[in-house]
């Protein structure tokens, strides 16, 4: 028979039995969709991992003392948050041996009723005489430092580079909107040092909840360190000359989100494997009840000519065909799944996310359509050995 008619009658044989397609579909649907979701998540945030702590271009970050947990909160995810330590910590951080650059910053939580947002956003001032954030930014893509009352937003605030952001009673005009990282600069909108303590100066008499800000007052600073030293010995250098404060390293930002999600990783590990198992013996006891069901039609199809190859062939075809349409289905559901729960996702593990690029996304499709293709292949070698094997007399003899 020609190659056509083996395709045609696998088709049909499967819409014979509709139940029992369906469920061989859904089994591996489950199985494709909780392996691509769940790979696709933890993708995703090691991208965001990679991208923010490339943004962020600090070795390590200076905060008061009890202020480790609130920080790290608003770089990996935005978490909005105000804490405050005198500026002249950031003389003592740069005079300590080892430190190769440190630039303040200043955290503001805005209020809720923000223009811009649908909730709280994290403001953030910074030292244009001294950033190594925002500042190469903007030396890219606008060729010249931000004006008073100008602000760059994160990706994620509801504006766009010309319109206008409102803050405390204050007028910002939106010059550029940052690259997405999936972390918590996406949330955040910059502006000068200078620019946010004339806001909190102002934010008296113009804004309900006033800000309690003064100048000289800074969150963090911002350090990169020397090639001579690493991130431990200078954290224990500025830890020894600076009391009062605590460190958050870059490292320690990466583990915080690694210890976040490998209880995820081995869960995920474990309820994959139970379900890829559960479906190669689902489907390898589906087509044995095939060939029991089907002997007296296997060897009709002998009697008139069919190879045993031909059975053969015809019982992987049919294979082929439920766990492709079930890896499409499990890709589908469990890429529609993560878009639109991927928010309640990072909220509640507390991690960052960013998309990947639009080959990689391909690539683990194909990777996933190809895992259960050939599973399906697999769990059904056996059955479709028996029938091939099936004398054509003894088979119409058995199936009548």
């Amino acid at each position: 028979m020609k190659r056509l008619g083996l395709l045609y009658l696998a088709a049909q044989n499967l819409r014979r039995k509709p139940f029992r397609s369906f469920v061989t579909i859904a089994i591996v649907g489950l199985a494709a969709g909780t392996l691509f979701s769940a790979t696709l998540l933890i993708g995703s945030v090691d991208r965001s991992l990679e991208v923010g702590m490339e943004r962020l271009g600090a070795d390590l970050l200076v905060v008061p003392e009890g202020y480790q947990e609130s920080g790290q909160a608003a770089l990996i995810t935005g978490a909005p948050t105000s804490f405050y330590m005198d500026a002249g910590i950031l003389n003592q951080v740069k005079n300590i041996t080892g430190v190769s650059q440190a630039s303040p910053q200043l955290f503001i939580e805005s209020m809720v009723s923000s223009q811009c947002c649908t909730g709280h956003v994290q403001l953030v001032g910074y030292d244009p005489g001294s950033d190594f954030v925002v500042s190469p930014w903007l030396k890219d893509n606008l060729q010249r430092p931000l004006n008073q009352d100008e602000v760059v937003i994160g990706s994620l605030i509801l504006a766009n580079k010309g319109e206008q952001v409102h803050f405390f009673g204050h007028n910002f005009d939106v010059a550029g909107v940052l690259d997405a990282t999936g972390m918590g600069v996406d949330e955040s909108v910059f502006m000068s040092l200078d620019t946010a303590y004339l806001m909190a100066q102002e934010s008296a008499q113009v804004a309900e909840s006033p800000l309690d800000v003064k100048p000289g007052q800074i969150s963090s600073v911002l350090v990169k360190k020397t090639p001579d030293i690493n991130v431990d010995q200078l954290t224990q250098r500025i830890k020894t000359s600076v009391p009062g404060t605590t460190i958050i390293t870059a490292n320690e930002l990466s583990r915080s989100v690694t210890d976040r999600i490998s209880g995820f990783k081995r869960g995920f590990i474990a309820v994959d494997a139970i379900v890829w198992i559960m479906s190669l013996l689902t489907i390898a006891a589906i087509f044995s009840m095939i060939v029991n069901e089907r002997q007296r039609e296997i060897g009709l199809l002998r009697a008139m000519g069919s190879s045993r190859q031909f059975v053969f062939r015809l019982m992987l075809a049919e294979a082929v065909f439920l766990t492709a349409a079930g890896g499409i289905a499990g890709i589908f559901v469990g890429g529609a799944a993560l878009f639109i729960f991927k928010a309640i996702i990072t909220s509640s593990l507390g991690i960052p996310y960013l998309w990947p690029p639009l080959l990689t996304f391909v690539k683990l499709m194909v990777i996933t359509m190809l895992l259960a293709i050939v599973s399906g292949a697999v769990a059904s070698l056996y059955p479709a050995m028996s029938s091939s094997r099936l004398e054509p007399y003894a088979a119409i003899r058995q199936g009548e």
